[in-house]
């Protein structure tokens, strides 16, 4: 039975009828099959990047940025970083990044709860010397499980941090985790 052009359909006491869609619709659809079409023509036989390629350029551009902020950092040494670590700001903001990035792992006292007691002296990492914390801070411990701070962190926040956590060496919280590495003084 035609009404209008509409076909209606009864079946089971539903009334369909065949009602067209909206021209804007059918044209977003064609549209789209258009553009998809295009799109993986482009990027399968035309000059587009593809997701390798990408990804390629943007490590390559992380690893200027990793070279350009080591180049700019003067290398540190012992005696720069005694002066440097003196400074009570530097350990003030370094408490700060402590407490926001190391604390989960070492306590908010340094105490130790996944990763080792700071306070002590005994280290898993280096000597416990300024310098040992600062590379430690930036390249982690695989051995650990600490990750590499030095794509994270600026220069100078790496040696707050390593002012902080020099500035708590000898200092007893409450519930130090047990004695970990070896003993240097």
């Amino acid at each position: 039975m035609d009404n209008k052009n509409n076909t209606l359909h009864v079946y089971d006491g539903i009334e369909e009828e065949n009602n067209p869609m909206p021209g804007w619709w059918s044209w977003l659809f064609i549209l789209t099959a258009i553009f998809s079409f295009l799109y993986a023509l482009h990027y399968t036989t035309g000059g587009g990047p593809t997701l390798k390629a990408e990804y390629a350029v943007a490590l390559e551009d992380y690893k200027k940025e990793i070279e350009k902020n080591a180049a700019s950092a003067p290398a540190d040494t012992e005696e720069t970083l005694i002066g440097y670590m003196k400074n009570e700001n530097f350990i003030h903001e370094g408490a700060g990044l402590f407490k926001e990035k190391c604390a989960m792992c070492h306590g908010a006292n340094l105490e130790g709860k996944i990763g080792p007691n700071l306070t002590d002296e005994f280290w898993t990492t280096g000597a416990g010397t300024r310098l040992d914390i600062v590379q430690t801070i930036k390249k982690g411990s695989t051995a650990k499980g600490m990750p590499a701070w030095e794509t994270i962190l600026k220069p100078n926040e790496i040696k707050n941090v390593a002012a902080f956590v020099f500035s708590k060496i000898g200092s007893d919280p409450v519930n130090p985790k047990a004695a970990e590495g070896q003993k240097v003084k």
